[in-house]
């Protein structure tokens, strides 16, 4: 049962196999948006296990240190695929886009990027990397502000607006609001704080930490008959806290000294450290780790340090805070040089931990592909990398990295085969030929269909990239003259078109070529058949006339790969399928049907387990209450 899992305590290979069955609303998948879903409702659940423990007394040091570990991971791992889906909806999903969702496009945020393998803040901000040289040419556009509220620097430029929007700092229509009420929507009401201070909003700042504190309140009262005593002392603590640095955000004031600083006054300056020092917030208590509490410190911190030199890394170098926003906060207060020294050691750090929120730094590009590996070699978790690494098409010229995405991407599809998740291996392959699908084709699928390609273009994409993704392994040929019965290679062949096909049946039961009968199923005993090929391309020229027909000659479709979406004269029931080890076979339908009663092939004689033959039973925990 999904209730009794224990997501602290599970190995690699167990989560893998949990969020690939699909015990939650959402599939782990190709799908970013999904994924995002999935893992928010993963977190609310890992805290809610956390808090029956804590209730119940379990506090031992190891369950302490295994949500620690989990919750920092699967934090981190969120925060990626969060900025997985912000690139492509602005970069890919809006190209073209008749309905943005209540946007115009002149009010979509900036972000002059073509998809993830640019989008990276160092490539938005124009900023070098060892070894590469970047020529800066707009960094005479960025601009240096006072902040009439905080008395502080505030830097400006296209380039920091869009590296902001990637950070996920957009606000639609640029009302701030709008921002502040999707953060509180989900119970952050610490963030929200946070981001309104940083954009010199002191009213907003102070209205959201009363609004949390409310929130806390409400929240003891229902659960008073449920909970501890301590635990409801905890939160009365908690919100009185909040209240607390409300009053100390109101009563924020800095003045001018006399060697030109700003400094805030002694009284308020040691009343807002008193506050740093109360044990629910205080850095030096071990306590598990919360979205809510660095927030509230990272208030405190960055108003008692304005005005001073370097003043602002205590809140930057704050690994409590999500590097999003920390990389948000950095390019609108630091300059230029502390910008990318701020960047260059985030990388580090991220590329030396495995963090996947190092990829809003480098996008994924070669240093992405590094941290995705260093990712790997930390948490051993290569499914979240086979479905990072599938979103893109590397260049050719990067052989290392192209080998390495396709090393991750064959162990996940083998392991998904090892557990006999036929389903989910499957879906992974129509999810990712599909993503790419929609990326060359420069459109992605949402509520309102597809958009932005033509019906004609579109059903030459799709087939281009069928031919590219899917060849072909094996053909079928006549027993009698060793043609093949492939329906590229028949309408190519010389005077195949002529007056006998046009008057069969569009499926045969007999050679196109030599005219003698096809073999017969096993089961119904009837000969399967094939497409009649001048039936088939007289049904595409008339579906599409003309300039439909641009990807088709007289030899039919480009390439040696069928279409194998357009072949609706055969109902898949009815395709044929044999035996790899003992060559029989059959319609599919037929032998599925004999395989539910029979454990051998249905030829006389044969004893083969043609179904179960080099396949081995594996025993899948709840496989019994939740199949693949």
């Amino acid at each position: 049962m999904e209730g009794d899992i224990r997501y602290s305590a599970e190995d690699v290979s167990a989560k893998m196999m949990r969020r690939a069955r699909c015990l939650h609303a959402f599939r782990y998948s190709t799908n970013a948006g999904d994924n995002v879903r999935m893992l928010e409702q993963e977190k609310e659940e890992l805290l809610a296990q956390h808090q029956h423990n804590l209730s119940h007394n379990i506090k031992s040091s190891r369950a302490l240190s295994e949500f620690i570990g989990a919750f920092t991971n699967l934090n981190q791992l969120l925060s990626s695929w969060r900025w997985i889906a912000l690139v492509e909806y602005v970069c890919l999903d809006q190209r073209g886009d008749d309905n943005n969702n209540g946007y115009n496009n002149d009010e979509l945020p900036a972000l002059p990027a073509k998809g993830l393998l640019d989008a990276g803040v160092m490539k938005l901000l124009k900023i070098s990397s060892r070894g590469e040289q970047i020529e800066d040419s707009n960094a005479l556009m960025e601009s240096k502000i006072i902040s009439e509220t905080l008395k502080c620097d505030i830097f400006d430029s296209p380039m920091r607006r869009a590296a902001i929007n990637a950070c996920g700092w957009t606000k639609k229509y640029g009302v701030l609001r709008d921002l502040l009420e999707e953060c509180e929507s989900h119970g952050a009401f610490e963030r929200s704080a946070a981001l309104a201070i940083w954009h010199g909003d002191i009213g907003e700042c102070v209205a959201a930490l009363q609004r949390g504190a409310e929130e806390v309140r409400a929240l003891v009262q229902d659960t008073s008959n449920h909970q501890s005593s301590h635990a409801n002392h905890n939160l009365e603590t908690y919100a009185e806290t909040l209240n607390l640095i409300a009053m100390c955000v109101a009563g924020f004031n800095v003045t001018n000294c006399a060697d030109g600083t700003m400094k805030s006054s002694p009284v308020w300056s040691n009343a807002c450290e008193s506050l740093l020092r109360r044990p629910d917030i205080s850095e030096t208590v071990k306590s598990p780790p919360s979205i809510g509490v660095p927030y509230l410190r990272a208030i405190c911190t960055f108003l008692l340090n304005i005005g001073q030199v370097k003043g602002f890394n205590q809140t930057i170098y704050d690994d409590g805070l999500s590097l999003a926003d920390r990389v948000a906060f950095a390019c609108r207060f630091l300059s230029r040089t502390d910008l990318r020294a701020f960047l260059d050691t985030s990388l580090r750090k991220c590329l030396k931990t495995g963090n996947l929120e190092g990829l809003l730094i480098t996008g994924l590009d070669k240093r992405g592909i590094g941290l995705l590996q260093s990712y790997v070699d930390r948490y051993s978790d290569v499914q979240s990398t086979a479905l990072i690494s599938c979103r893109v098409v590397l260049p050719t010229e990067w052989a290392a990295e192209r080998r390495a995405c396709t090393e991750w991407l064959d162990s996940y599809r083998m392991l998904l085969n090892n557990w006999q998740m036929w389903h989910s291996r499957a879906a992974f392959d129509v999810g990712r030929c599909d993503h790419l699908r929609r990326l060359k084709g420069g459109t992605f699928q949402s509520s309102g269909g597809r958009r932005g390609v033509s019906t004609k273009k579109q059903f030459q994409i799709e087939n281009e990239l069928s031919q590219s993704n899917f060849p072909p392994q094996l053909w079928a040929r006549c027993n009698y003259c060793n043609s093949s019965l492939s329906l590229s290679k028949l309408r190519r062949q010389e005077g195949i078109a002529n007056s006998w096909l046009s008057r069969q049946k569009p499926v045969l039961t007999c050679c196109p070529q030599c005219k003698k009968p096809l073999p017969r199923c096993s089961i119904c005993l009837l000969s399967m058949g094939c497409l009649n090929p001048y039936m088939e391309l007289q049904r595409e020229r008339n579906q599409y006339p003309r300039g439909g027909m641009t990807m088709m000659g007289a030899g039919g479709m480009q390439g040696s790969m069928e279409d194998l979406s357009g072949l609706a004269n055969i109902p898949f029931a009815e395709w044929f399928t044999w035996c790899m080890r003992c060559k029989h076979g059959g319609h599919a339908h037929h032998l599925v049907g004999w395989f539910t009663k029979h454990s051998t092939c249905a030829v006389s004689g044969c004893d083969c387990r043609c179904q179960f033959d080099g396949i081995e039973k594996l025993c899948r925990p709840g496989s019994s209450t939740n199949r693949d």
